[in-house]
């Protein structure tokens, strides 16, 4: 824990962290006189101040303190008590005061675990739940031993992670630690975690006065509530977005969520909403659809998805204003029915449709004050992003027919990316969204998640950025951060030597992550009793060098080599779905051959024809057969919704209603697509380089356990071996 947080004196902390109102400290310190609560200390209380030798002894002390801490062993449930009657001594104080006007918080014990107890500042004197805690706190006895004074520690940690993972209004929490008579104040916020020195509450009981006068006469929202966010007593929300009007969105239902296992990790919520007319009326408005809002706390500096989209669209409307868009490069192997299909999408505003669009956001202040600035600080800020429209995922789709038709469709979108120079990063299950009016209507697919889209070629892209994606789909040259290159099984010719490359994200690789969500549909999400070894082997939540090596090893031959990968696919796939998925793949590596035989990773041109007639032959080929395909049951993430107008895993089979077991698989995302396996981001400019997880939904530590450093020139030495393995076995059953 100590490595993620910073530590400041106790009177810096006071300074820029607690929220400080003027407030008259010597007239609360004289009713507490009144009050018989704060004594003069006299010469019974003889304790040395333990971590402010330095600071002069304030004249009083509190009465509860002159035998509390004379035991040899301080009892942990007492020091919350005596803090529970000086924090009532406190607000009774400030009650007096007119000038002040106290928050309705008190001090309250919990439990007692062995020699630490737990209590809290809250407003509810009954059963607590986690949106009703202000400020955790702890306290253990001062001859703890180190062990037990960390778990204490890392207990108020766990305990600010779940407050702030449960309750959407927090944006930041308080919290507070004694060890014996030494009080440490701490804010958790997902940037960043600060701690205080230590001061002695029997030495300088004054800081204690300041710190519930501080705590006491604070509107919530200066304790980490954020004001734009309402709890309603039913328990759900109320979000307010302000644009040119001020608008206000009541939560219905969780639709993802996402709580990650450390506090700075990336908390999304997404909710279904509707339109309401205030907090304080939560009533619909009659006559407004229901939206999709994602909630998510992003880094300050980070561009934001409706950013992305607002740069994406405005290239697109640009290339539809274009009279001569017809004869860009890309588009010189297109068919007709591509390029008739971009032509109505380039209509006016109809490219639109094809994306789950962002039509009012709101970002938050930084979570981290901007008067102080730290090293370790990486200020974040709430963003708010309502969507047009609730969506189904891809891994939401019932049967392989619709699916496939989706992934059909969502060519259009990516190819309007890609003529505006633009690739989308992470095509996935969980980001290609589709839907429609009734169960009988036809599928409209949505792409969405553009918020790691770039434009390409960007030159920039690999020392700067990072390479990001699911590594159930990424594609091979990104997971290995190698090449591929022509092979020769002559070994009597020295091997030629080809330039290498920065691995950036290209076409191709959005291209072949759609390829992988075909065989993960018909090898891993097919609703049969069939064997799983073949998508526990090569569909898990890795991105270490062996995993990519499997990959790639499958990704580079032809399907049939793979021993017994036909009883895994269902008998209707056999006839010639398999096959023509097996000639999309060789397409695909040879495109990469080719292109990186001839120097010309770059060269827009080079993708026309399997971003279009490599693709349309897949589809055109499969159609035949279609009637003993179309209808498989496909297993999906959740309980089917009606259609809607109103959205960073292991190696088992993801999760199903069905009596199939669960995995660590996150939930579906129906809104904005987030569904099907976790995401991983590598760093993108060393050629050797540690994997950065995209913290998405829970991670076990096994997830993030890379391998070691290998180099390109290692990884080909262990690619040839494989290859003249495969040749040697190829020449055994020629013979025979």
């Amino acid at each position: 824990m100590e490595a993620d947080v910073s530590t400041c004196t106790v009177g810096k902390f006071f300074d820029n962290y607690l929220p400080n109102h003027g407030m008259e400290f010597d007239a609360v310190v004289g009713d507490l006189m009144k009050q018989n609560v704060l004594v003069s200390r006299g010469r019974s209380l003889s304790q040395q101040p333990a971590s402010l030798p330095k600071s002069t002894r304030f004249t009083h002390t509190f009465k509860s303190f002159k035998t509390l801490f004379r035991s040899r062993t301080t009892n942990p449930t007492r020091v919350v008590k005596a803090l529970q009657t000086i924090g009532n001594a406190v607000r009774k104080a400030l009650g007096t005061s007119p000038d002040s006007e106290v928050n309705g918080c008190s001090v309250r014990l919990e439990d007692t675990i062995a020699l630490v107890s737990h209590g809290c500042l809250t407003t509810n004197e009954g059963a607590l739940q986690p949106t009703e805690v202000v400020v955790p706190m702890t306290a253990a006895a001062d001859n703890c031993d180190y062990t037990l004074s960390n778990e204490a520690k890392a207990k108020l940690l766990s305990r600010a992670t779940e407050i702030m993972n449960e309750d959407a209004r927090r944006r930041f929490c308080f919290g507070v630690t004694c060890e014996g008579p030494e009080v440490t104040l701490w804010r958790f916020a997902r940037s960043i975690v600060v701690k205080s020195t230590p001061f002695d509450m029997t030495e300088q009981p004054d800081l204690l006065v300041k710190l519930f006068v501080a705590l006491f006469s604070t509107p919530l929202h200066q304790l980490g509530y954020d004001p734009l966010v309402t709890l309603l007593p039913d328990g759900n929300y109320i979000y307010q977005l302000s644009s040119s009007t001020t608008l206000y969105f009541k939560t219905i239902r969780p639709i993802w969520d996402v709580r990650p296992t450390s506090l700075s990790g990336r908390r999304t919520r997404i909710w279904e909403v509707e339109q309401v007319i205030s907090p304080a009326q939560p009533t619909r408005i009659p006559g407004t659809p229901t939206r999709a809002l994602k909630d998510v706390f992003l880094s300050s500096k980070a561009r934001t998805e409706a950013d992305v989209q607002d740069d994406l669209f405005a290239d697109i409307a640009k290339l539809g204003q274009d009279p001569n868009w017809r004869s860009r490069p890309l588009l010189k192997d297109f068919s007709p029915v591509h390029l008739e299909a971009l032509a109505q999408a380039l209509e006016g505003d109809r490219f639109k449709e094809y994306f789950s669009r962002i039509i009012a956001n709101h970002l938050g202040e930084d979570d981290h004050p901007a008067s102080v600035t730290s090293p370790t600080s990486r200020p974040k800020r709430r963003c708010l992003f309502l969507y047009e429209h609730i969506c189904t995922p891809l891994n939401n789709v019932a049967t392989l027919g619709e699916a496939v038709d989706i992934l059909k469709q969502a060519l259009i979108p990516l190819h309007l990316m890609f003529c505006a120079g633009w690739v989308h990063r992470d095509i996935s299950p969980g980001n290609i969204l589709a839907r429609r009016d009734a169960s009988t209507s036809v599928w409209q697919v949505k792409l969405s998640d553009l918020e790691h889209a770039k434009r390409f070629p960007d030159c920039e892209m690999a020392s700067s950025d990072h390479i990001t994606g699911t590594p159930y789909f990424i594609a091979c040259e990104i997971l290995e951060d190698n090449q591929f290159f022509p092979q020769t099984l002559d070994h009597s010719k020295p091997p030629r030597t080809y330039q290498l490359f920065d691995i950036v994200h290209t076409y191709q690789y959005d291209l072949e992550s759609i390829w992988w969500i075909l065989l993960w549909l018909v090898t891993v999400r097919v609703n049969q009793n069939l064997p799983k070894w073949f998508g526990n082997k090569y569909f898990q939540q890795r991105v270490d060098l062996e995993y990519a090596g499997t990959r790639a090893y499958l990704f580079t031959r032809p399907l049939a080599y793979v021993p017994k990968i036909k009883e895994c696919i269902p008998q209707e796939l056999l006839s010639s779905f398999f096959g023509r998925l097996d000639v999309l793949r060789n397409d695909l590596y040879r495109e990469y051959v080719t292109r990186n035989r001839d120097g010309s990773y770059i060269d827009i041109e080079s993708y026309s024809w399997i971003a279009s007639e490599g693709f349309n032959k897949f589809y055109t080929g499969i159609e035949d057969s279609r009637d003993e395909w179309g209808a498989i049951d496909l297993i999906v993430d959740t309980v089917p919704e009606p259609a809607l107008d109103v959205r960073k895993e292991d190696p088992s089979p993801p999760p199903q209603l069905s009596n199939i077991p669960l995995s660590n698989k996150r939930k579906a995302n129906p809104a904005l697509g987030q569904g099907g396996p976790l995401k991983k981001r590598r760093s993108g400019g060393a050629r050797d380089r540690a994997v950065a997880v995209r913290v998405d939904g829970p991670v076990t530590r096994s997830m993030t356990r890379n391998a070691g450093p290998m180099t390109r020139s290692a990884t080909r030495r262990l690619q040839e071996a494989e290859k003249r393995k495969l040749a040697l076995q190829t020449g055994t059953r020629s013979s025979k």
